[in-house]
């Protein structure tokens, strides 16, 4: 937990998007609710911190001093707890990791030679579990797909990566790649069910076409799904950080779709009141930086 309260983490978000609305957009808050924090710290600071501008709000006097402190105050406590972390013995060099499997093949190989770390624990699962871990302290990082903005949280790095459509050769889609999800929908389909965080935008992309699919397989299980496309009982949408492992293995193929819309997002994240010391963060982004920046072969 941290020394500070929820409503002075949102101040400092506020501040630094000079906008509500912005900043209740980026936290996942509604802007009343937003509001209402911000008057819960005006209340305790006895000051009026915001004046609200025609295109958001614009800090007072008393607003910019507490933001310098705020920041200067956030600071002391990163470096303390990094300073506590490498103090503490046993637990120095110490990285608790929660990963999605897809990554594994990525950031495992050799990973405690290159950071120097003395002990990795690694939890995998998939993102609305470790998000869970990471608020209940369980882990101290995650990289993981469409992790929601939560004022709980602290993003790090985040990239994206575009849905690609993986299939056997007997079921290709029609036509050359790339290729429009129009001309997939004549094949059956294997597709995530509603515990994976990229099933909404999916599923509305496929039922948009007004064609009603043909589904073979629903499931919370990437690696079922490719068991499924592998034996040519249908095709999927992933992206190529899911796939590449079967491609490499000649079991299917990974094509890129004409439709761009359709991606998922990379967070490398910590907890808001537990962010990563220096040495951390440091060694959570050198993890970051060996998963491949884009699709390679597609």
């Amino acid at each position: 937990m941290s020394a500070f309260s929820r409503e002075f983490f949102t101040f400092v978000e506020v501040a630094r998007e000079r906008s509500i609305r912005r900043a209740a957009e980026k936290l996942n808050l509604s802007a009343s609710a937003l509001s209402r924090q911000m008057q819960i710290l005006e209340q305790t600071f006895g000051a009026r911190l915001f004046v609200r501008m025609p295109q958001g709000v614009q800090l007072t006097e008393q607003g910019q001093v507490l933001l310098a402190q705020a920041e200067r105050w956030l600071d002391d406590e990163s470096a303390l707890r990094a300073a506590l972390q490498q103090s503490g013995g046993d637990g120095a060099g110490t990285l608790r990791l929660g990963v999605m499997e897809c990554l594994v093949p990525y950031i495992l190989p050799g990973l405690e030679a290159e950071t120097g770390l003395s002990a990795l624990k690694v939890s995998v699962g998939d993102t609305g579990t470790l998000v869970g871990q990471l608020c209940r302290n369980e882990i101290d990082a995650l990289l993981a797909f469409n992790v929601p903005r939560l004022p709980e949280l602290r993003v790090y790095d985040e990239r994206s990566y575009d849905l690609g459509v993986v299939y056997a050769a007997a079921l290709a889609p029609s036509g050359e790649p790339p290729f429009r999800i129009e001309s997939c929908l004549g094949r059956p389909l294997c597709l995530p069910d509603t515990s994976l965080s990229v099933w909404p935008r999916l599923d509305a992309e496929v039922y948009r076409i007004h064609a009603e699919p043909r589904i073979a397989l629903r499931s919370n299980s990437i690696a079922l799904i490719m068991e499924y496309v592998a034996a040519g009982k249908g095709i999927s949408f992933l992206t190529w950080l899911d796939a590449a492992a079967g491609v490499a293995e000649g079991r299917f193929r990974f094509a890129k779709l004409e439709n761009r819309r359709l991606s998922e997002k990379l967070y490398l994240c910590a907890a808001a009141n537990a962010p990563l010391g220096p040495l951390q963060a440091a060694r959570t982004r050198a993890l970051f930086r060996r998963v491949p920046m884009s699709p390679q072969g597609g």
